[in-house]
C-alpha cells in the first residue's frame, strides 16, 4: 500500500495526540457519516451538509486509512467504485462520538432544534452502552452484507 499521508504529534499528551488524529473539523464528520448513515464511497461522503472541499475529504481519508481506522476496497462489480470501511479502530470512535452528542445537547440546545436531540434525550443518554452496541453491531452488519 502506498501512502504518503504522514500524521505529525505534537506532544506525548493523549489529549494533544487524540486531537491530532481527529481533532480537526472533518475526520469525525467521516466517520459520523460511515457509522450512522452507512456511508462508504467518496460521492457519499460529498452528499453531506458541511460540504466538505474535495481535496480536504481525500485528505482525510488518506489519513483515516494511514492510521488504520479505515480500509479501501476497489469494486469487483464496478472496477471504478472505491469503499471506505471502517476497521474496529474506526468502530471505537462511536462513543466518542455519542459523548460530543450528549455534550452539545446539553449545552447548545437551541442551535441544535430538533436534529438529532430525540435520539439523544432518550437512547444515547438514558441506554447509552446498548445504544453504541446496536449501531456498531448495524454497522458491522451492513459492512458484511455490502457488495463491492
Amino acid at each position: 500500500m502506498e501512502n504518503d499521508t504522514v500524521v505529525q504529534f505534537r506532544s506525548l499528551c493523549p489529549v494533544a495526540t487524540g486531537l491530532d488524529v481527529f481533532g480537526d473539523k472533518w475526520t469525525l464528520l467521516i466517520l459520523r457519516d460511515m457509522l450512522f448513515l452507512h456511508k462508504s464511497t467518496f460521492n457519499e461522503f460529498k452528499d453531506a451538509p458541511e460540504l466538505m472541499p474535495s481535496k480536504m475529504l481525500s485528505n482525510r481519508l488518506k489519513k483515516l486509512e494511514t492510521l488504520g481506522f479505515v480500509s479501501r476496497k476497489k469494486g469487483e462489480i464496478n472496477k471504478k467504485n472505491v469503499h471506505y470501511l471502517l476497521e474496529e479502530k474506526g468502530m471505537e470512535t462511536f462513543p466518542i462520538m455519542v459523548e460530543i452528542a450528549l455534550f452539545t445537547t446539553d449545552f447548545f440546545y437551541d442551535h441544535l432544534g430538533d436534529t438529532y436531540t430525540e435520539v439523544v434525550k432518550t437512547r444515547m443518554k438514558n441506554d447509552k452502552d446498548n445504544y453504541i452496541n446496536e449501531m456498531i453491531e448495524s454497522y458491522k452488519s451492513f459492512k458484511e452484507s455490502l457488495v463491492i
